[in-house]
């Protein structure tokens, strides 16, 4: 990692931790919960030859700052913080972006939002922000998977989360890919250190507390960009068939929320393909993105 540069970015009352390696064109990854740009690692390995790789820390996540203001945690305002961010970086050319969970639901709705900006735009393991409040105003077994987003915010299950540097949810989170080759047990200890940052798994949480509303009182207003929002920019969705997380039916809507959509799914693989399978992920990431 030698190769890497660490970059900070004050934008919209939050200072930004960024990693960059290689040159060309610009290429943004942004990554879910519990994680952070550790999570995308292999990828940046593997795209660091033909893009200017950089793969952002959010608001609330390992060196990023940790704002209390929830407001600051709104889709409407991440996106914005990825804009200024490529601004800086790009100026006005257009760029690639890349998202996994969170950061997935995120980078759907930027590109709903500012089209004009990208040049594609890719999802590994998550729906659009504006179809996930659909499905959880609508669907009970979207309802019955997303049940933790309400539920770590407080209590029980939000303390052994963050109690003892974060260790539960570093054993947890972490535990499938020890043992592949890809995965050290130094890149272990990396993202041990990063999710035990002082306040990160919270900062983390904040992101569903200014994002995900209450079951039974979902209104338009929680909808961003709006609740039928969709996009033109060629889009690709990587699914991992073996996701828990959200249910596979939203595929079969995808369409309606982007027009030019490839759908790639990956047989036995889970919620995480970058670290579960990143030869693939990075074969699929660059054939698409190059084409």
């Amino acid at each position: 990692m030698e190769d890497y540069q660490h970059g900070y970015f004050e934008t919209g009352g939050c200072r930004l931790h960024f990693v960059e390696a290689g040159a060309g064109p610009l290429l943004i990854l942004y990554h879910g919960f519990p994680m952070f740009w550790f999570s995308f690692y292999p990828q940046i390995e593997a795209l660091k030859t033909q893009f200017r790789v950089v793969a952002i820390d959010g608001p609330g996540v390992n060196l990023s700052s940790k704002p209390a203001n929830i407001e600051l945690y709104k889709l409407e305002n991440l996106a914005l913080q990825i804009d200024e961010l490529a601004q800086h970086l790009h100026g006005d050319e257009p760029f690639y972006l890349v998202g996994h969970d969170w950061g997935g639901a995120l980078v759907w709705a930027y590109a709903q939002h500012y089209p004009h900006r990208l040049h594609k735009v890719v999802a590994i393991n998550a729906p659009p922000a504006n179809q996930l409040i659909e499905l959880l105003a609508s669907n009970s077994e979207q309802q019955r998977r997303s049940s933790y987003m309400w539920s770590m915010r407080e209590g029980e299950l939000h303390t052994s989360m963050t109690e003892n540097g974060a260790a539960r949810v570093w054993e947890r989170a972490y535990a499938p890919f020890r043992g592949r080759p890809h995965y050290t047990k130094e890149h272990d200890e990396i993202m041990r250190i990063g999710l035990a940052q002082p306040g990160a798994i919270d900062g983390g949480i904040n992101w569903y507390r200014a994002n995900i509303p209450p079951l039974g009182g979902i209104t338009d207003a929680d909808f961003w960009p709006s609740r039928d929002a969709k996009t033109d920019v060629p889009a690709l969705l990587i699914w991992g068939e073996k996701d828990q997380t959200f249910i596979p039916q939203f595929i079969d809507d995808l369409h309606r929320y982007a027009t030019q959509l490839s759908v790639e799914i990956l047989p036995g693989v889970g919620h995480t393909p970058m670290l579960e399978v990143p030869e693939i992920t990075n074969k699929t990431l660059s054939d698409f993105l190059s084409a």
